[in-house]
């Protein structure tokens, strides 16, 4: 009976020595299991953060190469001046610039009032107007602008300038206006021939003459490199 207790506990303990080898078997392969996983975690990371390196580094490549236009400023620049050395070219597109405005915006809904169709002989009355006109855009006409602008514009720049035009143009018009002093000589329509205008129109007839003469005043544009002459 003693005999087989010894071969008993014998053979536990070579079972248990092998189980223990075993499990430090299990151990290490699980330990070099987390090894080699953490190792492959750590090469995919490297090689993402690669990717991003090298995705950066084409956009700033690109971004040297063609560089995005910066945004435009809040404020349109510096009004347009009468005075500058504009060639003829620049000088129509002022002209066609303001006129157009005030022929189709300023004069029917804000100024038939305080109008008079010599407007345009009064220089700084249409110095006035063309810095009118590019608040208007500013105000207006731009893109995500706050509701302010337009307030100022309505209850500030219009109402000095309508206050210039009444006391610049006070004295113009025909004679059969009843004004008693004329600034600058006006057609006076010959009966039976109907009025060609009145004090109320937008322009008299000696607008086009006038802003014709005017452009040609002014020099002849530069000619761009290689174009040659109509005459060559």
């Amino acid at each position: 009976m003693a005999d087989d207790m010894k071969v008993s506990v014998s053979d536990m303990l070579l079972t248990l020595t092998g189980n223990v080898s075993d499990a430090r078997k299990r151990l290490a392969e699980l330990e070099n299991q987390k090894l080699k996983q953490g190792q492959e975690s750590i090469l995919h990371k490297l090689g993402e953060h690669k990717e991003q390196l090298a995705a950066i580094t084409e956009a700033l490549a690109a971004m040297q190469a063609d560089p995005e236009p910066e945004p435009a400023p809040d404020w349109p620049g510096v009004s347009p001046n009468w005075s500058d050395d504009m060639d003829q070219a620049q000088a129509r597109e002022l002209w066609d610039w303001l006129t157009d405005w005030c022929h189709n915006y300023l004069w029917p809904i804000y100024a038939q009032d305080v109008w008079k169709p010599c407007w345009y002989r009064h220089t700084r009355v249409r110095i006035v107007l063309t810095a009118l006109r590019g608040a208007h855009e500013w105000s207006y006409e731009t893109t995500k602008v706050p509701p302010t602008r337009a307030l100022e514009w309505e209850f500030r720049f219009w109402p000095q300038v309508e206050t210039l035009l009444k006391r610049e143009l006070k004295d113009c018009g025909q004679p059969r206006d009843g004004e008693k002093k004329q600034k600058h000589p006006v057609p006076v329509p010959v009966p039976p021939d109907p009025p060609a205008f009145t004090a109320k129109d937008f322009t008299d007839p000696g607008f086009f003459d006038y802003v014709e003469k005017h452009i040609a005043s002014k020099r002849e544009p530069e000619k761009e490199s290689g174009e040659k002459d109509s005459g060559d």
